[in-house]
């Protein structure tokens, strides 16, 4: 047998709350009527429930008021034929179907007898909710309602003594706190093991025990992501990472955490790995998944350490004296107004033709692999708008690894990182040059004859390793 549950009904709040007053809404018909019986909530009537697999009880209130309240009197509920409701939708302008007997029961008698001291009495029904649903799946473009009418020995107000009732019927959904792609970097200075929190929610009030499943996805769906995202990322490799296979939910709980790790140790430096997690169901069949939140998408990356600069590892004959704090603002930690580095505006050498205005770093120990981090300047009328990277042996002779033209921020005291760059031989020279500025001061940095354009930073960091060893 199924349980029942009792429901809301939104339009019209709750049933048996004020039914002792069922008169005071009918006073225009007590001056005509010694009595008068009539449904407490009459009319078109909306009734929201969620789809749990369990019948839904709804109550009726018929009541009986007027100037004699000591009369007696006896009244019926009768269930429209779909003749009867074709009437209502001709006058109504409606196009109502009359729900199968099949879809609903009354649970007390239809037949009511009223004495002296009775101001209402209640019908109860139960809806199968999942034969309404169903019914309403097959067609959806019908409006189904169960149209009934109450008759009585005593008058009945010809507008109150119909009731339309509809079913509003959803769907519990479920869904993960945290969905979509979320990034992760490491270090040789981060744990070993990270652990993420997630949990799975439902969006209504929990009366089941239940079980959803998670699903690591494999490397077909991995392929079409990268297709469609133009991305290239590859599966977290097997046995560095753990994720439940299920989460449970008991009686009482909307959201049931779960956590996953990663073991960055077996990593690859620089790979772009990604761990995707679906929730992939409910044993409890009537929920659904909400499609938009279903899917976590771990991208975790093992970066090189931070390498530390001085100003003595820097040099560049486009530095202002008179402006900024000169190289050793680039690294002292600070983003902020007071510190930054100023190249020349207005005089002073000219930009390369290839480099702009460039910034040399000679490094203490080799590279393979490696990328930089600027922050921009406070005040951004002079921030990078193209930029180009090289490397070199020797500090002489220099080759271009990568050039980054668009997509720089604009906005003052941001930072931004430049992609990794990876040789297959060493290097402990790095550059790093400006070909053209964005903002009231910014122009092209590369004219032969000079320009009134500039370019500043407020701090320059440097990531990498030697993967030749």
């Amino acid at each position: 047998m199924k349980m029942t549950k009792w429901k809301t009904i939104l339009c019209c709040g709750a049933l048996l709350s004020g039914l002792s007053g069922c008169e005071d809404t009918r006073s225009d018909y007590m001056e005509e009527f010694q009595t008068l019986v009539y449904f407490r909530n009459s009319g078109e009537q909306t009734l929201s429930v969620y789809l749990t697999g369990e019948n839904t009880l709804y109550d009726i209130p018929i009541c009986k008021s007027g100037r004699d309240l000591d009369a007696t009197a006896t009244a019926w509920i009768v269930v429209m034929d779909q003749a009867q409701l074709d009437i209502y939708n001709i006058e109504n302008l409606t196009d109502y179907v009359q729900l199968p007997a099949s879809c609903y029961k009354f649970l007390t008698p239809t037949e009511f007898a009223f004495t002296g001291k009775d101001a209402y009495q209640v019908a109860r029904v139960e809806l199968d909710t999942n034969a309404v649903s169903d019914l309403q799946a097959q067609d959806p473009s019908a409006h189904y309602v169960l149209a009934l009418q109450v008759y009585s020995d005593r008058p009945i107000g010809a507008s109150v003594n119909l009731l339309m009732l509809s079913l509003q019927i959803d769907i519990p959904q479920l869904s993960l706190a945290s969905s979509g792609l979320v990034k992760a970097n490491y270090t040789a200075s981060s744990p070993v093991v990270n652990t993420y929190q997630n949990s799975v929610a439902l969006n209504i009030d929990n009366s089941w025990d239940f079980t959803c499943p998670l699903e690591v996805l494999g490397q077909e769906w991995l392929d079409a992501y990268n297709s469609e995202n133009e991305t290239e990322y590859k599966l977290l490799p097997a046995g560095s990472f753990t994720v439940p296979t299920e989460v449970t939910f008991k009686a009482g709980e909307k959201s049931v955490p779960f956590e996953i790790s990663v073991d960055r140790s077996g990593l690859e430096l620089l790979e772009e790995y990604l761990l995707p997690v679906r929730l992939a169901g409910c044993s409890k069949e009537e929920f659904a998944i909400e499609a938009s939140s279903s899917e976590y998408l771990l991208n975790v990356r093992l970066d090189p350490d931070k390498i530390t600069l001085s100003a003595d590892m820097a040099s560049s004959p486009y530095t202002h004296t008179g402006d900024g704090g000169g190289l050793p603002a680039l690294f002292d930690g600070e983003v902020s107004a007071a510190s930054y580095w100023h190249s020349f505006y207005g005089g002073g050498p000219v930009g390369d033709p290839q480099w702009g205005y460039y910034i040399d770093l000679a490094l203490k120990e080799q590279l393979s692999t490696f990328y930089l981090r600027y922050a921009t300047r406070s005040n951004p009328n002079a921030v990078p708008a193209d930029v180009r990277i090289g490397v070199s042996e020797d500090g002489k002779n220099w080759t271009e690894v990568g050039r980054v033209s668009s997509g720089l921020p604009t906005e003052g005291l941001v930072w931004a990182s430049l992609p990794v760059y990876s040789l297959p031989t060493a290097f402990k020279h790095i550059r790093l040059g400006v070909l053209s500025s964005a903002g009231s001061a910014g122009g092209d940095l590369t004219v032969p004859e000079g320009t009134g354009a500039c370019v500043a930073f407020s701090e320059l960091e440097l990531y990498g390793a030697d993967l030749t060893k």
